[in-house]
C-alpha cells in the first residue's frame, strides 16, 4: 500500500504534539509526591523566566502560599525538578543533621558547576566533606586578616574623599575581592584601584553569563542548546584562577590557600574547587551582607545614629579595629544579624537525598527526593518571627544582654545550620565589623531620593540563588578629617 504524503502543516502539528507531551511529562507533580503541598506551578514559572530573584520569590509565592496551607514543607519546581523546600529552621536543622540524608548529586548540565567543579566542601559528602572540612576550618583559623580588612576600608574612604554619590554596591564588590584576594589567595587583584582590571573584569562576566533565567530554570537546555562561547569562557577563567593558585604553590604566604596547600591529603582537583568556592563565597556574599547593611543605614538613620555612638564609645576616634573590639559592640552585632536576616545573602542550601523515606513535618518525603532547607523562607517565616518584613535590630538585644545561647540565635541561619555551617562565617563576620565600625566613624550617609531602592531593596539575579543588590547608590558625607589617606 502507497504512503500518503505527509504535508508541512502535519509536520508541524505532530512536533507540537510532541512538544506539548514532553512538557508535560517533564512539568507534571509525580504521583509519589501529590500529597505534598505544591506550590502552583505556573506562576512559578513566569516567576523564574521574568527573572525575579529568589527572595522576592520567596515572599510573594512560596511564603503566601504555605501561610494559606498551614505547613513548612512544600514542594517547589525548581532547577529542572520538583523539589520539597523546608521552610522552619527546627525543622531544617532535623533534615540537615539526619545522618541518613546526604547532598544530591549536581547535574553536570549546568555551567554553575562546571566552574566550581564538584570536589569541593560545598558539593562533597562523607568522609571527603570531613577531611576538606577540618583542612578549610583549620587552615580559616589560623588567620583573622583584621590589618587587611582596615587597610582595605581607607583605600574605600580614599575613593569616597570628602563624600558624594557613590555606586556602593559597586564598591564593595571591589572591596570584597581585594579581601578575598589578599587574605584568601595571597594575591592582590587591584579592583578597588583599578575596577577594570582583566580579572575581575572576567569574573564578573563569567557570572554574568551563566545566570540566564531559562538556563537555570531548565538546565537541560545546554545539552539541547549548549553555548559554546560561555563555557570558553569558564575554561580560559578557570585556567588563569589555577594559574595562581601554581604561584602561591611556589610563594606562600600568610593566606588560607598556602595554609590549605600544606595538607598532605588534598587532590590537585580538590585544591582547585575548594579555592574557587572559597573565592566565589567569600566575594559574592560579603559583598551582598555589606551592601545591604548600608542601604538599611541610609534608611533609617536613627539606627545609624545608634551604631555611631556605640562604636565611637569603645573604638574612640582613632583606634584602629581590634578583634577585642568587637566583644563590646552589641548593636554593631546586631545590626549585621538583622542585615544578614532581612536580606539573607545565600537563599536556599544545596539539595539533599535520602535513600530511605523522610517524615518531614509531617509529611513522607520518599527516597531520592530533592530536599532543601530555604534560609530566606525561614527568616521571613510569620509562625517564627515576629513582624519578620520590619528591619529591627533590637530584636537581638534582648539575647545578648541576657547572654542566652537559644532565643533568636537559633533561628538565624544565615550561614546554614550544624556541621554543615559556613566554614568561613567568623571570617566574613569580622570583615564585615571592621568596614562598618570605621565607615561609621568618618561618614554621615543618605539614601537618594530617586534611588530605585527607595521602596524596598532590589537584588541581582544570580545563579547562586544569592541576594546581592545592584546599583545601591549612596550619598556620603565627611564628618571627620583623615589626613593619613588622600583621595585617591
Amino acid at each position: 500500500m502507497a504512503l500518503l504524503p505527509v504535508s508541512g502543516f502535519d509536520l508541524a502539528l505532530l512536533s507540537l504534539t510532541a512538544l506539548c507531551f514532553s512538557t508535560y511529562r517533564l512539568l507534571r507533580v509525580p504521583a509519589h509526591l501529590q500529597h505534598i503541598p505544591t506550590v502552583p506551578l505556573w506562576p512559578l514559572l513566569c516567576s523564574y523566566l521574568s527573572g525575579e530573584v529568589e527572595e522576592r520569590r520567596v515572599k510573594r509565592l512560596v511564603l503566601p502560599f504555605a501561610k494559606r496551607m498551614q505547613t513548612d514543607v512544600v514542594l517547589v519546581y525548581c532547577l529542572g525538578d520538583w523539589m520539597v523546600q523546608v521552610l522552619e529552621p527546627k525543622l531544617g536543622k532535623q533534615v540537615l543533621e539526619n545522618p541518613a540524608v546526604r547532598k544530591q548529586p549536581q547535574s553536570s548540565d549546568m555551567l554553575l558547576w562546571k566552574l566550581i567543579g564538584h570536589n569541593n566542601v560545598f558539593l562533597s559528602d562523607g568522609e571527603m566533606w570531613k577531611r576538606q572540612s577540618k583542612m578549610m576550618r583549620d587552615a580559616l583559623r589560623r588567620t583573622v586578616p583584621i590589618d587587611v580588612f582596615t587597610t582595605l576600608a581607607r583605600t574605600t574612604f580614599s575613593l569616597i574623599g570628602e563624600g558624594g554619590r557613590v555606586c556602593w554596591s559597586d564598591l564593595m564588590n571591589r572591596y570584597t575581592l581585594d579581601a578575598v584576594g589578599k587574605t584568601v589567595i595571597g594575591y592582590d587583584f587591584e579592583a578597588l584601584v583599578n575596577p577594570q582590571n582583566s580579572f575581575c573584569q572576567r569574573y564578573q562576566d563569567v557570572m554574568t553569563a551563566i545566570a540566564s533565567p531559562p538556563y537555570i530554570v531548565l538546565p537541560k537546555l545546554e545539552r539541547w542548546f549548549p553555548r559554546h562561547g560561555v563555557r570558553k569562557m569558564i575554561d580560559s577563567f578557570v585556567e588563569d584562577f589555577c594559574t595562581l593558585l601554581q604561584k602561591k604553590r611556589l610563594n606562600p604566604g600568610n593566606d588560607v590557600i598556602t595554609y590549605m596547600f600544606q595538607s598532605p591529603e588534598m587532590t590537585d582537583l580538590e585544591f582547585r574547587d575548594n579555592s574557587i568556592v572559597l573565592f566565589i563565597g567569600g566575594h559574592d556574599t560579603t559583598a551582598g551582607a555589606l551592601s545591604s547593611t548600608v542601604y538599611f543605614l541610609a534608611r533609617y538613620p536613627e539606627i545609624q545614629a545608634n551604631l555611631r555612638e556605640e562604636v565611637l564609645a569603645v573604638l574612640g576616634d582613632d583606634d584602629e579595629p581590634r578583634i577585642e573590639h568587637f566583644f563590646r559592640t552589641p548593636y554593631l552585632n546586631a545590626l549585621i544579624r538583622e542585615s544578614m536576616r532581612y536580606n539573607t545573602p545565600t537563599n536556599v542550601t544545596v539539595p539533599r537525598i535520602s535513600n530511605a523515606p523522610l517524615d518531614v513535618g509531617g509529611h513522607i518525603v520518599p527516597p531520592h527526593t530533592p530536599i532543601a532547607f530555604h534560609m530566606c523562607a525561614a527568616h521571613h517565616n510569620e509562625a517564627v518571627w515576629d513582624a519578620p518584613a520590619a528591619f529591627s535590630p533590637e530584636r537581638w538585644l534582648a539575647d545578648a544582654e541576657s547572654g542566652l545561647c537559644g532565643g533568636k540565635d537559633a533561628n538565624w541561619v544565615s550561614f546554614g545550620l550544624g556541621p554543615r555551617r559556613c566554614p568561613a562565617r567568623n571570617f566574613s563576620l569580622y570583615e564585615q565589623r571592621v568596614l562598618l565600625s570605621m565607615l561609621v566613624r568618618e561618614y554621615r550617609w543618605t539614601l537618594p531620593a530617586d534611588s530605585v531602592h527607595k521602596d524596598y531593596l532590589k537584588n541581582g539575579f544570580s545563579a547562586f540563588a544569592l541576594s546581592t543588590p545592584e546599583k545601591v547608590d549612596i550619598d556620603f558625607v565627611r564628618i571627620r578629617a583623615d589626613t593619613s589617606f588622600t583621595p585617591l
